[in-house]
């Protein structure tokens, strides 16, 4: 299954792209829709839909209600930053749990890639605070990075993970194939939103052949 990651776009394009998706991740920070405008943004799909507000243009106190409004709306998951203040992701959690929506919680590294214990006890932490589902998103400069990441599945069913960056793509299509009930992809034509990020296109495409 692909998960096309929707930055700023105009609003019918957006609906146009939920529409079509097998699932869609919202970055509202990216996005940064009115508030009125986030039921029209997950009805009727709202249970494939990801909202995710990173850290940058909103503070925490905004990002805490965009992400409130959006569990209200009928979103299907929220992604929340694994290192996120406590509080930011208490209230969240439960607030999410209240309403059926599922939670992501994320560990990105744009850097690299963390050692082998490291990594599990990124996956274990996350676990140990309710996320229904954790994702790793690692920079990838060896082959050894990507296998340590891919490494990962052996162990653990409710994740998705994957390797940023050049050297990190194969990992992208692989994290399919070992467990990840799903893969990030831009939508075509559209900026990528993380750096070696495969448009719906090129994946699909590479799917085919497989």
């Amino acid at each position: 299954m692909l998960c096309v990651s929707i930055p700023s776009l105009p609003l019918p394009q957006v609906m146009r792209i939920i529409e079509n998706a097998d699932m869609a991740e919202l970055r509202l920070d990216l996005l940064r829709p009115a508030p009125d405008a986030l039921p029209t943004l997950f009805s009727p799909h709202g249970k494939k839909i990801i909202a995710t507000c990173r850290q940058g243009y909103y503070d925490d106190n905004a990002r805490l209600e965009i992400l409130k409004a959006a569990i209200d709306a009928g979103c299907g998951y929220i992604d929340l930053e694994i290192e996120a203040p406590c509080t930011f992701l208490d209230l969240l959690i439960k607030h999410a749990k209240a309403r059926d929506c599922k939670v992501i919680l994320s560990y990105h590294n744009f850097e690299a890639t963390p050692d082998k214990e490291t990594l599990e006890l990124t996956v274990i932490e996350a676990l140990a605070c309710e996320a229904d589902m954790v994702k790793i998103a690692t920079m990838v400069h060896t082959e050894q990075d990507a296998a340590r990441l891919l490494a990962l599945y052996a162990h653990h069913k409710q994740l998705v993970a994957f390797g940023m960056g050049e050297k990190g793509k194969i990992t992208r299509l692989a994290s399919l194939f070992l467990g990840a009930p799903f893969t990030y992809v831009s939508v075509d034509g559209a900026t990528a939103t993380a750096p070696g990020q495969f448009s719906e296109s090129e994946m699909r495409a590479l799917l085919g052949k497989i």
